[in-house]
């Protein structure tokens, strides 16, 4: 079913006013937990002038975003058990959190040596039984760590954004709120990528900071595999439009050149038409228009399975509410869409296409090949927003991509003090995969997924019209429930597979986990060499001995 269809409002006209003291409880007054009304906040910017009239009936008022209340069986405090099912727990690293699955390459190796971003630094994981922080506070932001073949260096490419807008105790409007707003819009740092030869991990070397427009958001989740180019979420202006309380503006495709990563040049740029704030009749087509909860823009760039250089002329990229788009990349320089879907119930808030990993399928899983697993996040804490689902995404027709299969929601553990995820105070709902890029070779019928405060879960998708779970970890909740800062988003953010060693490695607020699990085989916990990466192509000559005299083409004392 597509959500395309004529609007019966303009962009403009979804209205925000103070709203009048009403049962249950507010916005402002649910993240502080105590009783009582919104007050009311300026909307500015992408909604333009407010009318004077408003939409009164119906679930809704026309507060921004609309209120849900906190569900009756929610706890009043956070549970500092752990549950585990059919996993078992190898160490635990508290204190620093490792990268991965956001983006989907991670992992530095040399030797028997390998490191994961984590906490600014990385933390050394070749002993999976005794994890320790190799470094931290070299840098700020999600990292892409890959070989670069071609110039026998490893690179790191880091985020650098404008700071959310996400809801606050303070800010309860998020991006609608003029005075949070207008902070974040006068924020004078980097807004793109910055690039470092972290060769030698203990000394990263910066190689450029990177804007992509300076009035832009900046990048959240790029791509970059080690090859001539990187696809990244960003963008260049504040001219796309972002319904979403948590960013000022949205985000699309930037490709640019990574043949120098001392010397990025941008390539192409792709937005869905409509995104942008001079397209309002084509935006107006889409059921989200205006309704100041949908995510309106690219999250997650687009995963490019065989680099373009090599002959791939596909990419696979979550717009959020937009759908998910398949691009042909063909013609590098004038990307295209061969086609998308979207999410075919019509729901408010989420994320609905955040991360798309292509499935590395062999010939024992034919079944699997062409296809996708697609996450959504949630957004809001407590279940405030609409229920949604990953999912299974046949591309075998890039023209024609279809939904084939749903994820099973993750159900509370029996001896937990709550029925549901939802009372357990925080995000419900998937977020990040495994990576793309990790030694040893993949498990295609495998997929591990992070799920916020339902841990990790892991899936077997030998059939992807019935996707199964067949284990879980939920770990100890940290924070202070009286601190929303401290706990709103959850447990666990994201997870890292090494095929090789048959490791589960996991990210969340409180530390760094690593797991075993039966569907993966026996892990291996001692230093091992890697042999082999997902594909032929990742990381090719890893551990090949490094010229020293020459540098991006250009000699070290040229670079000085």
């Amino acid at each position: 079913m597509s959500k395309m269809c004529k609007s019966s409002g303009s962009f403009e006209s979804n209205v925000q006013r103070t709203p009048e003291k009403r049962k249950g409880i507010s916005r402002r007054s649910l993240l502080k937990g105590t009783a009582g009304a919104v007050v009311g906040a300026a909307a500015a910017g992408l909604t333009g002038a407010i009318s004077a009239r408003a939409q009164v009936q119906g679930l809704y008022t026309s507060n921004v975003p609309p209120e849900l209340p906190l569900p009756l069986g929610s706890l009043t405090y956070l549970d500092r058990k752990q549950y585990i099912h059919n996993m078992e727990i190898i160490s635990h690293l508290p204190g620093t959190s490792i990268s991965g699955g956001e983006p989907l390459m991670a992992m530095w190796a040399k030797g028997k040596q390998r490191l994961l971003p984590g906490g600014g630094g990385f933390v050394d994981v070749s002993d999976a039984k005794n994890p320790v922080v190799f470094s931290k506070g070299q840098y700020a932001g999600m990292a892409a760590v890959v070989y670069n073949t071609k110039l026998k260096k490893w690179i790191m490419m880091v985020t650098a954004a404008q700071p959310l807008t996400g809801s606050t105790p303070e800010h309860p409007l998020g991006q609608y709120d003029k005075e949070l707003r207008e902070k974040t819009l006068a924020y004078k740092g980097l807004r793109g990528i910055r690039n470092y030869d972290v060769t030698d991990p203990s000394k990263p070397i910066l190689l450029q900071e990177y804007s992509t427009g300076e009035k832009g958001t900046g990048t959240h989740m790029n791509f970059y595999d080690g090859g001539q180019y990187a696809y990244l979420d960003g963008s260049w202006d504040d001219q796309l439009v972002l319904e979403n309380h948590q960013r000022t503006s949205a985000n699309a495709l930037i490709i640019v050149d990574m043949s120098d990563p001392a010397n990025v040049k941008e390539v192409s740029r792709w937005w869905v038409p409509g995104q942008r704030l001079d397209e309002r009749e084509e935006y107006k087509k889409y059921v989200f228009a205006g309704d100041h909860t949908s995510w309106t823009g690219n999250h997650g760039a687009i995963s490019v399975p065989k680099r373009v250089e090599d002959g791939g002329t596909v990419g696979y990229g979550g717009w959020g509410a937009f759908g998910m788009y398949a691009m042909d990349l063909t013609d590098i320089k004038h990307p295209k869409p061969y086609g998308h879907v979207q999410y075919e119930f019509d729901t408010f808030g989420t994320i609905p296409f955040h991360t798309c990993l292509p499935i590395i399928s062999d010939p024992a899983h034919p079944r699997l090949a062409n296809l996708l697993a697609c996450t959504h996040e949630s957004l809001e804490a407590d279940c405030r927003e609409n229920y949604h689902t990953p999912y299974m995404v046949d591309v075998k027709d890039p023209r024609n991509p279809k939904i084939i299969g749903l994820f099973p929601r993750p159900q509370a553990p029996p001896d937990a003090p709550y029925t549901d995820f939802c009372f357990a105070r925080g995000r419900f709902g998937s977020h990040n995969t495994q990576c793309l890029v990790q030694p040893g070779t993949p498990k295609p019928n495998i997929v591990a997924m992070t799920w916020f405060t339902a841990g990790v879960r892991i899936f077997d998708i030998s059939d992807p019209t019935q996707v199964k779970e067949v284990a879980w970890f939920v770990p100890p909740r940290d924070g202070d429930i009286n601190e929303y800062v401290s706990w709103w988003r959850g447990t666990t953010e994201n997870v890292f597979i090494e095929w090789d060693r048959n490791l589960i490695w996991i990210g969340t607020h409180e530390g760094t986990w690593c797991l075993s699990c039966p569907a993966l085989g026996k892990p291996v916990t001692e230093p091992t060499k890697i042999a082999r990466w997902s594909a032929p192509f990742y990381n090719a000559g890893w551990d090949d001995q490094t010229a020293r005299s020459f540098y991006f083409g250009r000699s070290l004392s040229q670079m000085g």
